[in-house]
């Protein structure tokens, strides 16, 4: 379980859906995540919906995203638009108890990348692991250039040249990186995403804050 979800303090933010989204780009082959994402999506889905919950909402899904939600394999490249649709299905189905539930499902895709799929790519350190998780944000997705900056108060993640975008995703995206400052030693985090490619602007940027 996340530490996000396991979390008594604020609950995670409210995703910000509006926008415009892109779910295959001008290369559809390099429109693909690593399928590490669709097994922290079927732990936390298994761990809030139990399995006749987890089943309802594979049945609802094509039989591609389904399959990969069903048998996720960790090193497999899955399609972009696959993820998006699970995330949106589990986001329709469980939003009324869970509202923040985007945000709950990018915590567990970073609890089983980080803590033990990718657990080579980590550091203890937590600008250390930030900076490593820009560098190495190919090892998780085919596309887009990442950047992490230091600020006084925490640091900002610069997502460009993204050819593929959906603000589902952006949304799941603030939950790893609250999850990944959880998991090296943060208090107190925020993420807040102050550019959007899905509004129009020529890049993603997520000012994050800790203690």
């Amino acid at each position: 379980m996340s530490l996000l979800l396991q979390r008594k303090g604020p609950a995670a933010p409210l995703p910000r859906l509006e926008g415009k989204e892109v779910l295959v780009g001008p290369n559809p082959d390099a429109a693909k995540v690593k399928g590490v994402m669709f097994g922290g999506r079927k732990q936390f889905l298994n761990e809030v919906a139990g399995e006749e919950g987890f089943a309802a909402i594979i049945a609802k899904l094509t039989p591609r995203t389904a399959s990969y939600t069903k048998t996720p394999l960790a090193s497999s490249w899955c399609e972009f638009a696959s993820l998006i649709e699970l995330d949106r299905t589990a986001y329709e189905t469980l939003k009324q108890k869970y509202p923040n539930v985007l945000a709950l499902i990018g915590a567990s895709s970073a609890e089983l990348g980080i803590g033990r799929v990718y657990k080579s790519l980590d550091s203890t350190e937590l600008v250390k692991f930030m900076e490593s998780q820009a560098l190495f944000h190919n090892q998780f997705q085919k596309f887009g250039n990442v950047r992490f900056d230091k600020t006084p108060n925490g640091g900002r993640m610069l997502c460009s040249d993204y050819p593929v975008y959906s603000p589902i995703y952006c949304a799941s995206a603030v939950g790893f990186y609250l999850e990944s400052i959880l998991r090296h030693g943060g208090t107190d985090p925020t993420v807040v995403e102050t550019k959007c490619q899905a509004l129009g602007d020529a890049f993603c940027a997520f000012e994050m804050t800790w203690r």
